[in-house]
């Protein structure tokens, strides 16, 4: 908690300190999330507004969060799996 208010009760930070501060504070107090830095693929450089646009395109991020639910349903039922050493 006394991390919350220290956040509060600063004035003046670098950004990298700011950002690296907000994201714990907003950890701490919401659901965990990743940031991810995605490049433009290689062969797709006449694509890039597109590409940018993507960014914000809604449909595009509720793909990438059922890929996300995937990938982690996946990953649980792999560790879940009962072992077959005998």
């Amino acid at each position: 908690m006394w991390k919350i208010r220290k956040w509060f009760e600063r004035k003046s930070v670098s950004k990298k300190e700011y950002e690296e501060e907000k994201r714990e504070f907003e950890m701490a107090i919401g659901k965990p999330f990743i940031t991810l830095k995605i490049e433009l693929p290689e062969g797709f450089e006449d694509q890039r507004k597109p590409f940018l646009n993507l960014e914000s395109d809604g449909e595009f991020r509720d793909e990438i969060k059922d890929l996300v639910k995937k990938n982690l349903l996946c990953k649980r039922e792999t560790s879940e799996a009962p072992s077959t050493d005998n």
